[in-house]
């Protein structure tokens, strides 16, 4: 009697504890999502929080909230970043986009097709951010000489890189992880080509896809760039008169900056044009001064000054670009030292010599107080710079600059042999000779003892943000399974579809990993969707592989919005896109991929 009596206590604390533990960690995930979709916080620092919150409230040991960091997936996409690094140090991936500006034909058809191929054939073995990144700039050249609007090539260039790296199990970290669960619980990893018949069925639907249809949803911005930053009505042009209390004084001491007025250029006579001028540049009568600044306060503050405001209008970018100075355009890294800054907290002129005039974020022109705006990953900046500064951009781990500037210099010599490392990585993990965490640190250490790369420039370019991010949400994994959710959720799903029915479970499935990717990181996703997917093919009696694939291919393949991948959020503002501008050609896409999916996965995979 006192048997069953302590045996049912027993199950009621313990029902009751999970239940306790399944509605904090539904806390935890909430506030994730919360963060992960707003960025209030970066996602590699939301990530390390999830960490701690784990450890702290008990839902997972020190050690399984530390395991991240050695965990064989995080590892793996370690050495995979490294690799792609030394492949940007030799200059191979700068070579692609040299191909691309030799061989790249005129007329939108042609581009699209030849931007699909370039971007998505070397995206299933390299870093598809880093191939994005590479290859901005460049097709955005590719689309003066074409006579394309660039808003009609850079969303598909993000697709095409994102469809690529969905052919083979290294393309994306999300496929590496996804392969380092199923090995964590069955004991084998996921070969690279393993999944590449449909990774290849994918990019050809992408692809047809937007010949047929996906062009014409591409919005057609204008290319105007003081427009597009909604700077016509700040840049201004004013004298100074003879009797200013400014003549004579360096522009620091001129006190300008206090009335939020930005000096860009000054004219002289006789033509001297002193662009965007040192701090020091001291103001003389008769000087013009090209500026940006708000009419209203110049109005109000003309005699005080003792300026002359010009009558003939407003500037744009024509009269801001001359034989020393231009506006240009540049997207802030995911690896930048700038990210979280405020840009008054910044020297622009002392470490770039530029001048940053507005930015552009999710689409849109900021319009607060440019001094003011603290700077996030994907944020397009308008700056004017004199030409010969733009070398200071060259080679930036910080900025990804849409204009043609000269290249540092790259190991060259060593271009070949960091090419046959990296073939050699994929041969010895494919064939299953060595197991790809071991065959990437193996690479690792040939670019390093073959001078390829060295540690210093790794540590300045890998990005970091993906590690920490990785080693933060494995242990929400953990917690997933430990809690009980992961089956719980899995059992709420076969209640709703039964037991029959594997293709209504991989269209709910994919489903559900879509809609998560697209607000929060989609490595986050895979790592917390994954140890579901593992109870439901227990519960269904079905090849776990079948539904591990749907989550690694829905997270991989995320064009809903431009937050959802990275290489969406670089396209961003450069293209010009609206949010809804992802939704209606991305959202297609997806239905197509998702159909695709529901049909083809339980053929190949169960």
């Amino acid at each position: 009697m006192y048997y069953f009596y302590y045996t049912d206590l027993f199950k009621f604390l313990f029902s009751y504890f999970l239940t306790i533990s399944i509605g904090i960690l539904l806390l935890i995930l909430a506030g994730a999502i919360f963060l992960f979709s707003t960025e209030k916080l970066p996602v590699d620092s939301t990530s390390i929080l999830i960490m701690v919150l784990l450890m702290i409230t008990g839902l997972v040991t020190p050690s399984e909230g530390i395991s991240g960091f050695s965990h064989v997936g995080t590892l793996s996409v370690f050495t995979l970043l490294v690799l792609s690094v030394g492949l940007q140090s030799t200059g191979a991936v700068g070579y692609l986009g040299d191909i691309t500006e030799k061989y790249a034909s005129k007329g939108e058809l042609k581009s699209l097709i030849f931007i699909s191929f370039i971007a998505g054939i070397p995206s299933a073995f390299l870093n598809n951010t880093a191939i994005v990144a590479i290859l901005l700039p460049v097709v955005i050249r590719l689309s003066e000489i074409s006579g394309v609007n660039e808003s009609k090539l850079l969303m598909p260039l993000s697709f095409a890189a994102m469809a690529g790296g969905s052919v083979t199990i290294i393309g994306t970290s999300t496929n590496v992880i996804v392969s380092s669960i199923h090995e964590t619980n069955f004991g084998t990893p996921f070969s690279i080509f393993e999944f590449s018949l449909l990774g290849i069925i994918l990019f050809f639907a992408y692809l047809i896809y937007m010949l047929l249809i996906g062009r014409y949803l591409l919005p057609d911005n204008k290319k105007e760039l003081t427009s597009n930053y909604e700077l016509q009505d700040f840049l201004l042009q004013i004298k100074i008169l003879e009797n200013s209390p400014l003549v004579g004084k360096t522009i620091i001491e001129s006190g300008l900056d206090e009335y939020r007025i930005r000096t860009l250029e000054i004219i002289r006579d006789g033509g001297e044009i002193a662009s965007v001028p040192d701090w020091d540049e001291r103001l003389k009568a008769n000087d013009q001064l090209l500026i940006k600044a708000q009419l209203n306060t110049l109005i109000e503050n003309k005699r005080k000054l003792g300026i002359e405001i010009n009558k003939e209008g407003k500037l744009d970018e024509t009269s801001l670009s001359s034989e020393n100075a231009m506006l240009f355009q540049a997207v802030i890294g995911n690896n930048s030292f700038l990210l979280g800054k405020k840009i008054k907290e910044i020297d622009f002129k002392e470490l770039f010599g530029a001048v940053p005039l507005a930015i552009r974020r999710h689409g849109e022109a900021l319009n607060q107080k440019v001094s003011e705006i603290e700077l996030r990953f994907g944020d397009t900046i308008l700056m004017e710079a004199r030409r010969k500064n733009l070398d200071r951009f060259s080679n930036s781990r910080d900025f990804i600059v849409l204009e043609k500037i000269k290249k540092s210099n790259f190991r060259s010599n060593k271009m070949i042999i960091s090419c046959l490392i990296v073939l050699a990585v994929v041969l010895l993990a494919s064939t299953g000779i060595l197991d790809l965490v071991v065959a990437g640190f193996l690479g690792v250490s040939a670019m390093y003892l073959t001078g390829c790369v060295s540690p210093k420039y790794v540590y300045q370019k890998v990005e970091w943000r993906i590690f920490f991010l990785l080693a933060g949400v494995i242990p929400l994994g953990i917690a997933v399974e430990k809690t009980g959710l992961g089956e719980l959720i899995a059992n709420s799903i076969t209640q709703f579809t039964g037991t029959g029915s594997p293709q209504l479970v991989i269209a709910m499935l994919f489903a559900l990993t879509v809609l998560l990717t697209s607000i929060m990181s989609n490595n986050a996703t895979a790592v917390l969707l994954a140890p579901i997917a593992i109870s439901l093919s227990a519960k269904m009696g079905i090849n776990p592989k079948a539904l591990l694939v749907t989550v690694m291919f829905a997270s991989s393949t995320s064009f809903l919005t431009p937050i959802g991948y990275q290489t969406n959020t670089l396209v961003y503002g450069p293209g010009r896109y609206k949010f809804i501008d992802y939704f209606k050609v991305g959202g297609i896409l997806t239905l197509i991929f998702w159909i695709l999916s529901v049909i083809l996965i339980p053929i190949f995979y169960m």
